[in-house]
C-alpha cells in the first residue's frame, strides 16, 4: 500500500495537482520564456550590434574615402607648387601629368563615396563638393595655361597658380565639412540604437513575474555586452582608424570642453598644430603603404612623449593637434620644441631606405578669453603655416590675438572681397579737378585724377582705397585693380565723344604694372579699343617705383609716350637723394609730396623744400603739382611759389564720374568746353 501511494497521480480530471507536476510546469513556463527572453533578447542585440557595425565599418570607409580624397588635393596643391618652381620643360611636363594623376585618385575616391552616402545632410555635403570641384576648372585650366605659356610673366603665373589653390583649399574646407557629417551621422545612428536596444531589454524583462530573477540576470549580461559593444564602437567612431589617436571631429570637442572649462578657472592651456615636412617625399618614393606606416609611428612616438593629460589628434592627412592641458607658457614652448626635436631626430625606415622628415608646429597658448574652437585651430594653422613660410621644421608662437595672425586673417577677408567686388564691377571711379594756378597754364582743357573707391556688399556705401589696396599690395593683385581703373577710365572718357579731346585724366599705376611689359601692351590695346585721344591721358607713377626700377619706368614711358600720354612723377621729393637717376625721366609732370603741402602755411621748412623742388622742376622744364591743397592760406603760398597746378579739397572735393560725365553733358551744356561746363 505504502509503495502504491507513492505513485503519482496522473488523472488529469483531478482536482489537485502534485507538486511535481506544477514545479515541472512552472519550472517549464519560466524555461520557455526564459528561452523566448533570451532568443528575442540575443536577436535584437544581434541586429542593433550587426547594424552598428556596419554603420562604424562604414563610417570608416567613408572617413578614409574623404581624407585621400583631401590627400588628392593636397598633392595637387603641391604640384602646382612644384611646377610654378620648375623651369625644366620636361620637369613641368612631367608634374602636370602628377597633378592629372592626383585627379584620378580624388575621382575614384570621390565616385566610391557617393555610393556609401545614405543620408541626406551627406549627400548635400557632396553635392556642395561637386559644386566647388567644378567652380576649380576654370581657375585650374588658367593656371595650366599660364603654367605653359613662357611669354606670360612670373607674377601673373603666380597669381593664376594662387587662385588655383585657393580653390583648392575650398575644397579641403567641405572636404573637412563631410568628414563632420559622416561622423554626426555614424554618432546619431549609434545613439538611436542604444535606445532601441535599452527599450528591447525593458520590454523583454515585462513578460512575467515569474521570469522576473532570470530575466534581470539575462539583461544585465545584455546590457554589459552591449555597453562594452557600445563603447568599442563609440571609441571607433572618435578615434582615427590608421593611427588610433583622435579624429578631427573628437579633438575638437576636447578642445571645446577646456574652453568652456578654462573660462571658469585661471588655468592655461596650449594648442599646437603639427604638420609634417617632406611626408609627400615618402608618399611619393614609396607609396601610401609606407606614408601610412610613417604615421601611425610617429603617433606612437608623440603619444609617448606627451603626459597622460596631454591629448593628440590626428586633424588632417599629415596633421596632428597636440592639446596641452594646464601648461603655461614657457612649459608649452617647451614641450612644442620637444615634438619638433623628436620627429627631426625620427628616422623612418621601409625596406632598404631611411627617410627623415621633420614638424613646423603653430602653438598658441589661451585662458578664459573668449574665442571659438574654430578661431582657434585658425590661428594655430596660421601660425603652422608661418612656421612653414619662416624655413619649415620650426615653431611659431602666438597667443590667441596675435597681431600678426590677426593682420593675415584681415588681409585674407580683404582679397577675398576686393576679388569679389572685381567680379561684380562693384569698384566706383571717382575724379579730382587738377586746377591751374595762372592763366598762363591754363590750356582750356579740364585736368582730372581718377580716384578709386569700392562699393560694399550691400552696394550702400564706399570703402576708400586705403582701407584694401594694403592688402591687395601684399599679395599681388593691385595689377588686376589697375587693369579695371584703366578699362573703366578710357571708357568713361570714350563716353564723352567729342569732348574727351578736350580733358586730360590722370591714372595712378602701381608697381608691378609699370614694371610689366604686358601691362603696357595691355594700355595700348585698350587706347587702340576705345579710340580716345592718347594726349588725353596722364599715368602716374610714384617716385619710390621709379627709383627702385628706373629701366622698368623708363620702358613704360617710352612705350606709351610714344603714343602720346603723358606722365606724372607722383610723391615727388621723398626721394630727392635719387633726383640725379629721375632728371633723365621724360616725365611731363611731377606732383609734389603731400607731406610737404599739408603744413606749408606752418612750417618754413617745408615751404623751403617746395620752393626748392619747384624751382629744380622747372628748371627742367616739368610742370609742378601741388596736392594735398587744403584751405586758401596753402593755395595763396603755392601761388607766391609759382608752382603751375593745385589740387586738394579747398579747390574741389572729389566726386563720382558719372556726375562730372552729366556735368559735362547733360543739359544746358551746349557748345561749352568741359572746362567752362565744369567751372561754371
Amino acid at each position: 500500500m505504502l509503495e502504491k501511494s507513492r505513485k503519482p497521480n496522473w488523472n488529469p480530471l483531478s482536482p489537485r495537482l502534485d507538486a511535481q507536476s506544477i514545479t515541472a510546469m512552472g519550472f517549464g513556463l519560466v524555461i520557455t520564456i526564459m528561452l523566448f527572453a533570451i532568443v528575442g533578447s540575443y536577436r535584437s542585440t544581434s541586429e542593433h550590434n550587426d547594424q552598428l557595425s556596419q554603420l562604424v565599418r562604414g563610417a570608416g570607409l567613408k572617413t578614409v574615402l574623404a581624407y585621400t580624397m583631401r590627400e588628392a588635393i593636397r598633392e595637387r596643391v603641391d604640384t602646382l607648387r612644384a611646377m610654378v618652381m620648375q623651369d625644366d620643360p620636361f620637369e613641368r611636363d612631367e608634374l602636370k601629368m602628377r597633378f592629372f594623376a592626383h585627379a584620378s585618385k580624388y575621382v575614384r575616391a570621390r565616385n566610391s563615396l557617393i555610393g556609401h552616402m545614405t543620408t541626406d545632410a551627406e549627400r548635400a555635403v557632396i553635392e556642395r563638393l561637386d559644386a566647388t570641384a567644378r567652380s576649380v576648372g576654370p581657375p585650374n585650366n588658367r593656371a595650366l595655361n599660364a603654367l605653359f605659356d613662357y611669354s606670360i610673366p612670373e607674377q601673373q603665373i603666380e597669381a593664376a597658380v594662387q587662385a588655383s589653390i585657393d580653390g583648392h583649399l575650398l575644397l579641403l574646407k567641405h572636404l573637412d565639412e563631410a568628414v563632420r557629417t559622416i561622423h554626426q551621422t555614424t554618432q546619431n545612428h549609434i545613439t538611436t540604437a542604444g535606445d532601441e536596444t535599452k527599450q528591447a531589454l525593458l520590454a523583454e524583462s515585462a513578460l512575467g513575474f515569474v521570469a522576473f530573477v532570470l530575466a534581470v540576470v539575462t539583461a544585465t549580461l545584455v546590457v554589459v555586452n552591449t555597453g562594452a559593444r557600445n563603447r568599442k564602437l563609440s571609441h571607433q567612431a572618435a578615434h582615427d582608424v590608421l593611427t588610433g589617436l583622435l579624429n578631427r571631429q573628437a579633438f575638437e570637442a576636447a578642445l571645446r570642453l577646456t574652453l568652456e572649462q578654462s573660462r571658469l578657472s585661471p588655468d592655461s592651456h596650449a594648442l599646437l598644430f603639427v604638420d609634417l615636412d617632406r611626408f609627400k617625399l615618402v608618399n611619393d618614393s614609396c607609396g601610401h603603404a609606407a606614408g601610412d606606416a610613417l604615421l601611425k609611428e610617429l603617433a606612437e612616438l608623440l603619444t609617448d612623449r606627451l603626459r597622460y593629460s596631454d591629448l593628440v589628434g590626428r586633424i588632417g592627412g599629415d596633421e596632428f593637434g597636440i592639446l596641452l592641458r594646464f601648461t603655461e607658457s614657457g612649459d608649452a614652448e617647451r614641450v612644442a620644441e620637444k615634438v619638433r626635436s623628436t620627429v627631426e631626430s625620427f628616422r623612418f625606415r621601409w625596406e632598404d631606405k631611411s627617410f627623415q622628415v621633420g614638424a613646423s608646429i603653430g602653438m598658441v597658448t589661451f585662458g578664459n578669453e573668449v574665442i571659438t574652437v574654430e578661431a582657434l585651430l585658425r590661428t594655430a594653422d596660421a601660425c603652422c603655416y608661418s612656421a612653414k613660410e619662416e624655413g619649415r621644421n620650426r615653431v611659431h608662437r602666438a597667443d590667441a590675438k596675435a597681431e600678426q595672425v590677426q593682420r593675415r586673417s584681415g588681409e585674407m577677408r580683404w582679397i577675398n572681397r576686393i576679388g569679389e567686388a572685381l567680379q561684380e564691377d562693384r569698384f566706383v571711379l571717382f575724379g579730382q579737378l587738377i586746377s591751374p594756378m595762372s592763366a598762363e597754364q591754363d590750356d582750356g582743357r579740364l585736368s582730372l585724377e581718377v580716384l578709386l573707391r569700392m562699393r560694399d556688399e550691400d552696394g550702400l556705401g564706399l570703402i576708400p582705397p586705403g582701407q584694401f589696396l594694403p592688402a591687395a599690395e601684399r599679395y599681388g593683385i593691385v595689377p588686376d585693380i589697375d587693369r579695371w581703373v584703366v578699362r573703366h577710365a578710357l571708357e568713361w572718357l570714350a563716353g564723352l565723344g567729342g569732348k574727351a579731346n578736350e580733358l586730360r585724366i590722370s591714372i595712378n599705376i602701381c608697381g608691378p604694372a609699370a614694371s610689366d611689359p604686358q601691362f603696357h601692351r595691355f594700355v595700348r590695346d585698350q587706347i587702340h579699343r576705345t579710340g580716345i585721344p592718347p594726349r588725353s591721358v596722364c599715368f602716374e607713377i610714384t617716385e619710390s617705383v621709379a627709383i627702385s626700377n628706373l629701366s622698368n619706368a623708363a620702358a613704360l614711358v617710352e612705350a606709351l609716350g610714344d603714343l602720346g600720354c603723358q606722365f606724372a612723377l607722383d610723391d615727388f621729393g621723398s626721394g630727392l637723394s635719387s633726383f640725379s637717376q629721375l632728371r633723365h625721366l621724360a616725365v611731363d609732370y611731377l606732383k609734389i609730396d603731400g607731406g610737404f603741402i599739408h603744413n606749408i602755411d606752418r612750417d618754413p621748412i617745408n615751404r623751403a623744400m617746395v620752393e626748392s623742388i619747384n624751382n629744380i622742376g622747372q628748371k627742367l622744364g616739368k610742370r609742378t603739382v601741388a596736392e594735398f591743397v587744403e584751405n586758401q592760406r596753402i593755395h595763396r603760398i603755392l601761388d607766391e611759389i609759382g608752382v603751375d597746378y593745385a589740387q586738394g579739397f579747398a579747390l574741389h572735393k572729389p566726386e563720382p564720374l558719372g556726375d562730372i560725365e552729366t556735368r559735362i553733358l547733360g543739359v544746358g551744356a551746349g557748345d561749352r568746353t568741359p572746362r567752362e561746363a565744369f567751372v561754371a
